[in-house]
């Protein structure tokens, strides 16, 4: 995988929440955001899993009858 590769949970809306210190939109800390731009691709992959990226989501089966 290319390292350089940018990515974020980031969905826009960024927005802290006063009782969890936690974005509403992401879920990151303000430690993670602000520190975000210089943690390495290993690094920002750890908060990437911590918030549930790369699970897969239960879904309905769409059954034909």
């Amino acid at each position: 995988m290319n390292e350089n590769l940018f990515i974020s949970p980031c969905i826009g809306i960024c927005t802290i929440d006063k009782d969890t210190q936690n974005c509403i939109g992401c879920g990151r800390t303000r430690n993670e955001i602000s520190k975000w731009i210089k943690l390495s691709h290993t690094e920002r992959m750890k908060i990437m899993k911590r918030l549930g990226y790369g699970k897969r989501k239960n879904r309905k089966r769409l059954i034909k009858k």
